[in-house]
């Protein structure tokens, strides 16, 4: 048996060019983004960007983000971007995922769903 969550994070990366999600205690994540007008790129990260004592950090405070690598379901290549259509699928990274296309990107519609495998 398998739990899942469906985030719509269109309005994210069309309002700022990026999304970050935290995908803590999920299995994977397949994003799926829809007519984008430029090249997004993936990211992950442990940190939370907390301040000791004070918070535990967020999604909103993350920090630290590498390239992290998914597999296209359409090619079943490994990527760490994507230019057009299509869906990725990530497994077991970092606690914060990013989709960042820059200043100006947009998408007809983002799409993450995670996994928790029971």
């Amino acid at each position: 048996m398998a739990l899942q969550q469906i985030i719509d994070v269109t309005g994210d990366i069309n309002a700022d060019g990026r999304a970050i999600i935290d995908i803590g205690g999920f299995d994977y994540a397949i994003v799926q983004l829809v007519s984008p007008n430029g090249t997004a790129t993936f990211s992950t990260t442990n940190d939370s960007g907390d301040i000791q004592g004070v918070s535990d950090g967020s999604a909103a405070s993350a920090t630290n983000f590498i390239d992290v690598q998914g597999t296209n379901l359409n090619s079943g290549s490994a990527v760490t971007t994507l230019a057009a259509s299509g869906l990725v699928k990530f497994s077991y990274i970092g606690r914060y995922l990013k989709i960042n296309g820059g200043g100006g990107f947009t998408v007809t519609k983002a799409l993450v769903r995670l996994f928790k495998i029971c």
